[in-house]
């Protein structure tokens, strides 16, 4: 039975009480759509986690999958290798959400590693990738039916083929349809032999909707394809053009008008949604060069299943340390966003469900930033209401002031946070765009869990009488730590450290990339006694060599090692020496391209540089000039610093530690808006006259939230560090270092900065309003035709 339908009305109900709760006036109301909205979000997270719908698929470093061995025809040079893998990438990986593994094997081969398949879709992979050849477009015959029907001996009963009834310069192809029904149709078609158009100028394709919602694929052309194909479509309006990949035509659609936009639309009602899937991912620019599968086999999980388990084991107590120090510090109020943490977790993986996303380390990183950022929501409401209690406030007003006054800092951090992975998702690759998707739909889960869960629950609380005081320990009071005067010292002790750590990972680069960026060996080894997958990477480790990826096949016994350039040939006797019973033996030996290349390594850089840029305008934007400078500078020191001690401590440098370094660069951010905000609201109230004073006014006014926070989110990650294992133990590290730095470039570095620009400004006439420069208000409360090919 499907539960697309029960889905769909759950998540319709979902949007209709919550736009009703937003715009709601009496309290009654408000709290009773406001239970209706989390019933109906949970309902529809539960059913997309039911093993009838469609679940969460886990990575090839957690669950293992197929691995292809393609070989490329011809002598492909470097760039062609590269664009063969591009092209398996768009082709295997639609929308960046399935994480495979692909990188270049000797001169003229590509492993293609795809996380847990089923026989169909094995079947159907095999089909996409040996797909990968010539595109072409070429015009129908006109009277292709006759021609055919004249080919075929005007259908008399084993007729001989008339080969003279084909025109010269014309071909008769295959050409598969589908029936309304879903059935395969398999008929011919009479083609120019002469292609109009090679399929290299199409630099886009996707299957979109038009007016009446049926299935319809869009294609997009490079600046030269364009000129072409609107000479093509204006000297050939009302004849089929047919898009012909490795001589089988895909669709033959009609040119209904000339297209000159650039921009062409194939549709028919005729269309399925699998159809379009196809086309589109036919059109996604294929190799000039055909594609061979030279072997497929089952992979176990590169983590290994004893770092699998206990990875599990360290975010399950991560999880519950935080909860039991939320609670313990917080009491009721703690049990709440308790309550409020769960369902935002299952609201995230119920989406996650429901776009079939695939789950790997970095993934994981996204949600431990979730994790983070759920918690700071809690702790900066709950310090809000502090703030109103302390004022003399009864209960009901101190909470409806701690939301409204927590919610710009709340709504600006996930803002900041979002647009980087907005960017990574639009113009990233791979585990950056799995990273990106974890960190969006975590960040809509987190507003609805503060803003709504959070404040539904205390509604209820308050209107049934079953809370009448609110009491919650209190680490720090009324601190007065000149943060500006010890930043000064101490920033300039981690500009020192910071120099030394990236000078450390630029002199030694070479030994620090890992086979993830850098390539390296590929070995395979037989055995007669599998080993646990920890114990080989400790054996290999003991002497002297980076294993960056251990597996297991699966259907033979092979055990499958990447390691750094020039270490493969010593596995096998490292291997021989600590476990002589398995009887390892060396078989093949290969050199491995890196997994993230130059043009994706490339595009990364790029693409982290837009979402730097992109806080820095928000943050200008909605507050000033110089605080987004120092925030901005403020984040790029955090993540330098994590990699600049990892550097130190000669971590290898891998797609694991990237996840990391980008959990880092979110929650840094959100340290850093928390604390403009308060800085902000003392320079309107305009108490303080000394722009210095009022820095630190609102340093010591958030110092501790900072702690709460930033302890809540140490304690999760020192859980991974400590019960993580071998490889997780790396990303914790790193997320401990980056969030120490975060903590303290938030009051220190940042801070002193601010101050600087500040003095900057007003030295050469910005005013001597300096901050106020530029001051956004804060809201008081929540919240042309393309041308067109027929089918």
């Amino acid at each position: 039975m499907s539960l697309l339908f029960p889905i769909f009305i759950a998540a319709l109900a979902f949007l209709v009480f919550l736009v009703w709760y937003l715009v709601a006036e009496g309290a009654v109301i408000r709290r009773w759509v406001g239970l209706g909205s989390i019933v109906a979000i949970a309902a529809a997270s539960g059913m997309s986690l039911h093993p009838l719908a469609e679940k969460i698929q886990l990575g090839l470093d957690l669950q293992g999958g197929t691995a292809f061995l393609l070989q490329l025809g011809g002598e492909p040079t470097a760039a062609a290798r590269e664009k063969a893998i591009e092209v398996i990438n768009k082709r295997v990986n639609q929308g960046g959400i399935s994480e495979p593994i692909i990188q270049p094997v000797g001169t003229d081969r590509i492993s293609v590693q795809l996380p847990g398949l089923s026989e169909a879709h094995k079947a159907e992979m095999r089909q996409q990738l040996s797909k990968v050849a010539k595109l072409e477009f070429r015009l129908v015959d006109p009277n292709s039916r006759e021609v055919l029907n004249a080919y075929h001996g005007g259908g008399a009963p084993n007729a001989a083929l008339n080969e003279a009834a084909i025109p010269i310069d014309e071909q008769v192809l295959p050409l598969n349809t589908r029936d309304l029904n879903g059935k395969t149709l398999h008929t011919e078609i009479v083609v120019k032999r002469r292609p109009e158009m090679s399929g290299k100028y199409v630099s886009k394709a996707y299957r979109s909707f038009d007016e009446l919602a049926r299935s319809t694929v869009v294609m997009e052309f490079t600046p030269q394809g364009q000129e072409i194909f609107g000479r093509i479509t204006t000297a050939n309006t009302g004849r089929q053009l047919a898009i012909v990949l490795d001589n089988e035509v895909q669709s033959a659609p009609n040119i209904n008008e000339p297209i000159l936009n650039g921009r062409a639309t194939i549709s028919g009602g005729s269309i399925t949604p699998v159809e379009a899937d196809d086309l589109s991912s036919v059109l996604q620019n294929p190799l000039e060069t055909p594609v061979k599968i030279l072997e497929e086999r089952g992979v176990d999980p590169s983590l290994g299943h004893d770092s699998i388990v206990s990875g599990e084991h360290a975010v399950l107590f991560a999880v519950a340390l935080v909860m039991f120090f939320m609670i313990l510090y917080y009491r009721w109020a703690g049990v709440i966003a308790s309550v409020g943490m769960v369902l935002n977790l299952f609201m995230l993986f119920g989406m996650l469900a429901q776009f079939g996303f695939t789950l790997t380390l970095p993934g994981i990183a996204g949600i431990v930033l979730t994790i983070g950022m759920a918690v700071d929501a809690n702790v900066l409401i709950y310090e809000r209401i502090r703030d109103e209690i302390a004022l003399g406030k009864p209960l009901r007003a101190a909470v409806e002031g701690g939301f409204e006054r927590a919610f710009s800092a709340i709504f600006d951090a996930h803002v900041t946070t979002v647009i980087p992975a907005i960017i990574l998702l639009v113009l990233g690759s791979g585990p950056l765009q799995g990273f990106a998707v974890t960190l969006t739909l975590g960040i809509v889960a987190n507003l609805f869990a503060a803003l709504v869960v959070t404040k539904n629950a205390f509604e209820w609380l308050l209107a049934t009488n079953r809370l009448d005081t609110l009491n919650m320990l209190q680490a720090v009071k009324n601190p007065r730590v000149d943060f500006i005067r010890i930043g000064k010292i101490a920033s300039v002790f981690s500009v020192i450290l910071l120099l030394v750590g990236v000078s450390t990972f630029v002199g030694n680069r070479a030994q620090l990339l890992g086979v993830d960026f850098a390539g390296g060996d590929s070995v395979t080894l037989g055995y007669t006694k599998a080993v646990p997958v920890g114990e080989v990477r400790a054996g290999i480790e003991k002497a002297g060599i980076h294993p960056e990826m251990l597996q297991y096949a699966t259907s033979a016994n092979q055990l499958l090692v990447q390691t750094r350039y020039n270490e493969g040939e010593k596995v096998a006797p490292a291997l021989q020496a600590a476990f002589p019973d398995a009887k390892f033996a060396q078989g093949a030996l290969d050199r491995v391209g890196p997994v993230v290349g130059k043009e994706l390594g490339q595009r990364a850089l790029l693409t982290l540089a837009m979402g730097l840029i992109g806080i820095m305008i928000y943050v200008a934007f909605r507050y000033e000039w110089s605080f987004s400078l120092a925030a901005t500078i403020g984040q790029v020191h955090d993540v330098l610093l994590a990699i600049g001690v990892m550097a130190l401590l000669h971590r290898e440098f891998n797609m694991t530690l990237i996840g990391a370094f980008l959990t880092i660069l979110g929650y840094s951010i959100n340290d850093k808006i928390v604390i403009s905000d308060r800085i902000r609201e003392l320079w309107k109230a305009g108490e303080l006259k000394s722009f210095r004073d009022i820095i630190n006014r609102g340093l010591n006014l958030t110092l501790a939230r900072t702690l709460m926070t930033g302890g809540t989110v140490i304690l999760a990650v020192l859980a991974l560090l400590v019960f993580g294992g071998r490889v997780i133990s790396d990303f914790a590290l790193a997320m401990l270092i980056g969030i120490l730095a975060g903590v303290f470039s938030s009051h220190f570095l940042t801070p002193w900065l601010l101050n600087w620009f500040h003095g900057i400004a007003e030295k050469y006439g910005k005013g001597k309003s300096g901050f106020s420069v530029g001051i956004r208000s804060t809201p008081s409360s929540a919240p042309s035709s393309n041308g067109v090919l027929g089918q």
